[in-house]
């Protein structure tokens, strides 16, 4: 056969034998790699340094191989290359080398390549959700956020939306509303999503993120969610993560009604221990002459009335949580057993001689300032030291008013819901008085006045004369904090308390504070602070 014929192809052909010797270019592989025929075939192409034909001569196998990134020893070149065995009488005599100049196509690929990878940085810097989805809600691309809200550990290409977020395709909204979705990850959650119909292709752009709830505890394991605008709120929830799943205990300080509850069951759920017994009991609740067989429990005949054995909360709470809310109230007496349970993971039910082993993870919470009472000689130094391994403290709301109309639309959703109600709305001025108030009774005062609002509402609207007295008086009141401005603390009050929040670290204060830490010393500076 005339292999002339193959001199007027566009691709270069070259056959090579099994020692490894050209027998045959044609005029365009002549000029690509520049060899003759007799010369060594080695070194034309980069996969020369793990030659096939070696490969083939050691094992008798042989795969075809194709690939378009083949580069070329002589030049800046990339080509389209195959390599096929040539056979005669059933055996192989050589190998057929093609390939074709693709250095053009091999950029255009690397621009695609690189383009899909910068929009594939750029979604996963948008801090919002984002789905690309096809006509039937089949998700063809998606950011690592809409990922992590959705499903973590699996990847949702190819599914459909629909089923991940628990609302049919002609139920998201095409200009942006508060709605509740259901997924994988996070159960049941409220947010803000807007889907967007693409003009040159037949899909939607779904995008959403989560509205901040800041205070919302389900029982569900795994569904628990405590979500702030505030940086200082901010703050106390990523320690809590931190430390959720350890057994150190953790001492929880602030006002009353800060959601120091919430917090707490909050850090449970997160836990090891979440399949486990979350046990609480209020030092302050019960009588003292009946804390301690609350606590430890007693058997038959401990007390007048005792007949039968009763386990305490201590027992109950075996490979849990146990949750000593008030603790600041617990009896000196008590406080020793308390010391020695801690210690020893061991305890006495009243009125038994038998010695019995727990293994519980202690959270105390207290209103009172635990540090002056151990000066005071009220607490005990040792317990107190023992129960904060691990200390937070909670702010107040007056401290996180950036959360207040977070909390206000949580509450009115949640009443009207229980009371069956259909509040549409807050007005304006009656969120301006809300947001000046400052809540002696924090989130428990303001959760009590929108509930108070909504039974009141008469129109789906709560307004001003909806609100509590106390709250509508408050501007001409003398301010309970008088070192403190009604609408908002002083600028150099705030740096303090950032900077005593964060144990003087001044790149946790400027976090909190949610400004950079040339900012933060600038600041420091002005008014003379020093750490």
């Amino acid at each position: 056969m005339d292999l002339k014929i193959l001199d007027d192809l566009s691709s270069g052909v070259v056959f090579i034998d099994l020692n490894k010797k050209i027998k045959y270019l044609n005029k365009s592989a002549k000029n690509i790699i520049k060899k003759e025929e007799g010369d060594s075939c080695f070194g034309s192409f980069d996969l020369c340094k793990s030659c096939p034909i070696d490969k083939f001569l050691k094992n008798g196998k042989f795969e075809k191989i194709e690939n378009f990134d083949t580069k070329l020893s002589c030049c800046n070149k990339t080509v389209c290359y195959s390599i096929t065995p040539v056979y005669k009488d059933g055996k192989v005599i050589g190998f057929l080398e093609e390939f074709r100049d693709s250095t053009k196509l091999y950029e255009y690929i690397e621009e695609i390549r690189k383009e899909k990878e910068f929009n594939k940085i750029v979604l996963d810097s948008v801090i919002d959700a984002i789905i690309v989805v096809d006509e039937q809600g089949k998700i063809i691309e998606y950011n690592q956020i809409a990922k992590n809200l959705i499903c973590k550990e699996t990847d949702i290409k190819g599914m459909n939306i629909e089923l991940l977020l628990n609302k049919k395709l002609s139920e998201l909204p095409t200009n942006r509303e508060d709605l509740f979705i259901e997924t994988p990850a996070l159960g049941k959650i409220k947010v803000s999503l807007v889907a967007t119909p693409m003009k040159n292709f037949r899909g939607r752009i779904v995008s959403f993120y989560v509205v901040p709830e800041c205070m919302l505890s389900s029982d569900n394991v795994g569904k628990t969610r405590l979500i702030s605008k505030s940086p200082v709120m901010n703050y106390v929830i990523e320690i809590a993560k931190t430390v959720a799943d350890t057994n150190a205990n953790i001492l929880l300080e602030g006002e009353s009604g800060t959601g120091k509850n919430v917090l707490t069951k909050y850090i449970h759920n997160l836990s090891s221990r979440r399949d486990k017994p979350f046990v609480k009991i209020n030092c302050a609740a019960i009588p003292e002459n009946l804390l301690e067989s609350e606590l430890f429990g007693y058997v038959k005949g401990a007390f007048t009335g005792a007949l039968k054995d009763k386990p305490g909360k201590v027992e109950l709470a075996d490979k849990g949580t146990l949750f000593l809310d008030e603790i600041g109230e617990l009896p000196i007496y008590l406080q020793s057993k308390l010391l020695h349970l801690i210690q020893e993971k061991e305890f006495e039910r009243l009125g038994d001689l038998k010695t019995r082993k727990v293994d519980i993870r202690i959270i105390a919470a207290t209103n009172k300032d635990l540090h002056k009472l151990v000066k005071e000689g009220k607490f005990r130094e040792d317990l107190y030291y023992r129960l904060k391994v691990i200390s937070i403290k909670v702010p107040s709301l007056r401290e996180r008013k950036e959360d207040i109309p977070f909390l206000i639309n949580y509450f009115i959703e949640f009443y009207s819901e229980n009371y069956k109600k259909k509040i549409k709305k807050i007005s304006p001025e009656a969120l301006e008085i809300l947001l000046e108030y400052n809540y002696p009774g924090n989130i428990r005062e303001l959760e009590n006045i929108i509930e108070r609002a909504v039974i009141l509402s008469e129109n789906g609207i709560i307004d001003i004369k909806h609100l509590p007295n106390d709250v509508l008086n408050y501007k001409n009141t003398k301010n309970i904090y008088p070192n403190e401005k009604i609408n908002k603390i002083s600028e150099k009050e705030t740096l303090l308390q950032a900077l005593k929040q964060a144990n003087g670290n001044k790149t946790i204060a400027a976090k909190i504070l949610g400004i950079d830490r040339v900012t933060l010393w600038r600041k420091l500076k002005r008014y003379e602070i020093e750490i």
